[in-house]
């Protein structure tokens, strides 16, 4: 089996250290507020990210690095870069959730699944590695076209995927005017966003909202759902009591955090879960 090419090496004092392929990073991570477990491990890298006022920032780069490059974790290749919001287009956090989607796959085939938020799209490949077929929505031409990419990368660009770069909100509103019906719901919202014509998206007010619509989609029946954030305000729980007071049928629910192992076996916290499958 090829060996992962991420690890997330340590973290504290509101940064985390990573191996990316052949390269250490330093990151900002703001939920990190306790101290640095080894800092001795944190002089030699490669590029660090800093953060500054207006929330944006910039690398500083130590050693040269390709302005992109791939890598293997948990059965995908990714497209890695580094932007200039610090992130670098993994989300390692999500792996039990790709995990999840194998499991399902294993009792149930050709779902249509709807992927909202979908970002880089990890979790539109491990659908289409297990047989699901895929409408991967994001708000932002790039990001999907980051994510068709990577469908390169795992050579499945022939699998059943639709390529949508959509306000999300606004495309399930004219998915439920068309007629059309899913299986299985992924969404990853951020807290605040833009759609693709400055729509805006705020968590609180919108997120139900936006439940609502999806079960309109499934009946309230969905096959699963699984819903993350990383919001300060929700919890778990939180997602869990939005997800089960929508749907109607019998199954199982979990909710956890998304952590992140370090390689010296202290566990990372990288924000909230809640899963549905259906009986």
């Amino acid at each position: 089996m090829k060996q992962n090419e991420y690890l997330l090496i340590d973290s504290g004092d509101g940064e985390k250290l990573e191996r990316v392929g052949n390269f250490t990073l330093i990151r900002s991570s703001p939920g990190s507020v306790y101290p640095k477990s080894k800092p001795e491990l944190w002089n030699q890298y490669d590029a660090r990210y800093i953060k500054n006022e207006t929330g944006s920032g910039s690398w500083s780069f130590v050693k040269k690095i390709p302005e992109s490059f791939s890598v293997y974790f948990s059965g995908m290749q990714f497209k890695i870069k580094l932007t200039p919001f610090g992130h670098i287009g993994l989300f390692p956090e999500q792996e039990q959730n790709w995990d999840r989607i194998r499991i399902l796959s294993k009792k149930k085939q050709n779902l249509e699944v709807l992927n909202l938020f979908a970002y880089s799209g990890a979790s539109t490949i491990a659908c289409l590695q297990s047989g699901m077929n895929v409408c991967h929505v994001d708000a932002s031409k790039g990001m999907v076209e980051w994510a068709r990419e990577n469908a390169g990368l795992n050579q499945i660009s022939d699998k059943p995927v639709r390529w949508i770069v959509e306000d999300v909100l606004k495309f399930v509103r004219r998915e439920v005017k068309r007629g059309k019906s899913y299986q299985g719901f992924i969404l990853d919202p951020p807290t605040f966003g833009r759609g693709s014509k400055g729509e805006v998206w705020k968590i609180e007010e919108d997120l139900p909202a936006l439940l609502d619509e999806l079960m309109i989609l499934c009946n309230s029946s969905p096959d699963f759902v699984i819903l993350s954030c990383h919001s300060q305000g929700f919890s778990p729980l939180t997602l869990e009591r939005l997800v089960r007071s929508r749907i109607k049928t019998t199954g199982e629910f979990q909710s956890s955090e998304l952590t992140i192992s370090e390689a010296h076996k202290q566990i990372y916290p990288s924000g909230y879960c809640s899963f549905f499958s259906r009986s």
